[in-house]
């Protein structure tokens, strides 16, 4: 054994070093503390409001290409928890962070109701670098149920790169996750892999690095679709391994290619004229990613659109339309006059014309509604940068409310979005207010107020002063009667409603119900005739009746329309002709109409009352 003498020099740097060789505690303590630190977050991120323990049953991840380029990544979740929390939970999950850049649109839903939405914290962190992560607030009833099935929804771009075409055929190439990167192990994980719509069987051929991961691929086709399976046991937690895939297609001169674009930007803008008339032009910013030279573009247009036409930089051309524009939608195919390169851009403007009474709705002679969609859902698979829509009101019209808040309502009515997807409601309501006889206003203003200054002229010099009409003071009884006649009359309508609704129940027999619903009738038809009649002798007392007549009758048509327009937009429904949010904002914006028709009817009886007393 050697044994040295230190220096003062080595003596003096030991003590500045902590003297270290005196504490080994502190050194292991550091050392523990980095290794426990990732743990420490997660369980930070996991517990912060609540302390539950999740269990994953199940996980499928479905990867779905969409024309135009777009890619759709569906995890659903099946699991369960267990624990108590004061505060909903959130569960998180993701994938690898170099993905992160091509997100577009996220949302989550119950699985088993797609209507009900879940909140979805975005870039929430899986509490690991290297991942992008979402945490999904589940409803506060699903601790400790044995199972709850939620379903995210990731659309990512730019996912697709085309390939040079070799002996006529297209080829395209993907990458994606090939699982979910979750915070915990799952027992069992099911992918698919959706390929493009098959169009007229050209989509026959992928090759991919999946086998040789040493996974059991198969091939099905599904609703025109090829569509790739595999399963994995035992998924580890926070899983980062990407695959590809890659597909050709066939070219053919009679079949569509898969498209693989850009939508920059759409701009939309919507005139409702004076005379009826919806006019609509479709401005058009979008960038040809394929190899393929893009020669045309089949473009949805709104249903029943007619006089359809574009522009471009050098004039104006008519497409040919595909379908009946007055059952379908329209399909418009814009054919470039210089095919399109890749990276080449195209600017082009649709025009076209919506008919008035497919998308007003007139709810009293001053009250309008627009109902519309941004997009049509079932027929848009793009994602846009860029949407502004502009709707520019009928003149001296007054702009009211709209269910999806607007940019600007100043001289038109202006909304922006970015990063639409077919996954968001594009379907609004939009009320304004206007006076239909400003429509012939202008063309007739001169005339009309030539015509009426000469004739109040006449009238003053020839027409002599109409003599006194006499007041004629109405009777405790008429008024007594009146009230109690209409009291009835209500009651019998709602014996009519109850009547109606045990019937479609099947409480009564139907034998029992058309006589009942006979003698209801006749007691109606007797009770309108009475009020007819005390109506008439009322309003002889004098203008403060016949206003008063004047307000009922008023409000009686307000409630006639409106259970007419709650009956129209119930068989729109039914029929699927708009959504299940533009219903219930409809059926409530009519149902706060007949509750002020309603207050007014019960307000006038109410000041009848005070004047039998």
């Amino acid at each position: 054994m050697i044994i040295t003498r230190k220096t003062e020099t080595e003596e003096s740097t030991d003590s500045m070093v902590f003297d270290l060789s005196k504490t080994p505690l502190l050194i292991l303590l550091f050392t523990l503390l980095l290794i426990c630190l990732p743990p420490a977050t997660f369980h930070a991120y996991a517990s912060d409001s609540f302390t539950v323990d999740f269990k994953i049953n199940q996980v499928d991840h479905i990867v779905q290409i969409q024309n135009g380029g777009s890619v759709i990544i569906k995890d659903i979740v099946n699991m369960s928890v267990r624990g108590e929390s004061k505060n909903p939970q959130k569960f998180p999950l993701g994938f690898p962070s170099e993905y992160a850049s091509h997100l577009a649109y996220s949302f989550a839903y119950s699985t088993s109701d797609p209507d009900e939405r879940l909140e979805v914290t975005l870039d929430a962190g899986l509490g690991k670098i290297g991942f992008y992560g979402i945490g999904v607030t589940l409803p506060e009833d699903t601790i400790n149920m044995d199972s709850y099935s939620f379903t995210v929804i990731f659309v990512l771009s730019d996912m697709i790169n085309a390939e040079p075409f070799v002996f006529e055929n297209l080829w395209w190439n993907l990458t994606f996750p090939i699982y979910p990167s979750l915070v915990q192990t799952a027992p069992i994980c099911n992918v698919q892999v959706i390929l493009p719509l098959d169009v007229g069987n050209v989509l026959v051929e992928w090759h991919s690095n999946l086998i040789d991961k040493g996974l059991n691929v198969s091939s099905t086709s599904v609703d025109s679709r090829q569509v790739l399976h595999f399963s994995k046991t035992e998924l580890e937690n926070f899983e980062d391994e990407s695959a590809w895939v890659r597909f050709y297609q066939l070219l053919h001169a009679e079949l569509d290619v898969f498209l693989l674009v850009s939508a920059d930007e759409i701009r939309r803008d919507m005139t409702l004229d004076n005379w009826g008339d919806i006019f609509v032009s479709d401005f058009y910013h979008m960038t040809n990613k394929g190899e393929w030279n893009l020669t045309s573009v089949k473009l949805h247009l709104p249903k029943h659109a007619f006089d359809v036409s574009w522009i471009d930089e050098e004039g104006r051309v008519e497409p040919p339309l595909e379908g009946n524009a007055t059952t379908d939608h329209v399909n418009a195919t814009v054919s470039f006059r210089t095919a399109l390169r890749k990276k080449d851009e195209a600017k082009f403007t649709l025009t076209y014309r919506l008919p008035w009474k497919e998308y007003i709705t007139q709810e009293t002679w001053h009250d309008f509604d627009l109902v519309y969609s941004f997009f049509e859902q079932e027929y848009f698979d793009w994602i846009i940068r860029e949407l502004s829509v502009t709707i520019n009101l009928p003149d001296n019209a007054n702009f009211q409310s709209c269910s999806v808040l607007p940019r600007s309502v100043e001289d038109s009515i202006v909304f922006s979005f970015h990063n639409v997807t077919s996954f968001q409601d594009g379907d609004f309501l939009l009320s304004y207010e206007y006076v239909i006889f400003w429509a012939s206003f202008y063309p007739t203003m001169w005339v009309g107020l030539s015509v009426a200054v000469l004739c109040i002229i006449a009238i003053l010099w020839r027409v002599p002063k109409p003599p006194t009409v006499p007041v004629t003071p109405v009777s405790l009884e008429a008024l007594k009667g009146f009230v109690d006649a209409y009291e009835r009359r209500t009651g019998t309508i709602r014996e009519l409603e109850v009547l109606e609704q045990k019937v479609q129940k099947r409480k009564i027999p139907r034998r029992q119900y058309r006589m009942r619903k006979k003698s209801l009738e006749d007691r109606l038809s007797v009770l309108s005739k009475d009020l007819a009649n005390l109506k008439g002798e009322i309003r002889q007392a004098g203008s403060r009746y016949a206003n008063i007549m004047r307000q009922i009758e008023v409000a009686e048509t307000e409630l006639e329309e409106t259970e007419a327009a709650i009956r129209r937009i119930e068989v729109r429904y039914r029929r699927r002709e708009i959504s299940k949010g533009t219903y219930q904002k409809l059926l409530e914006g009519y149902n706060r109409r007949r509750e002020r028709a309603e207050t007014t009817i019960d307000g006038v009886l109410l000041r009848l009352r005070e004047d039998i007393r």
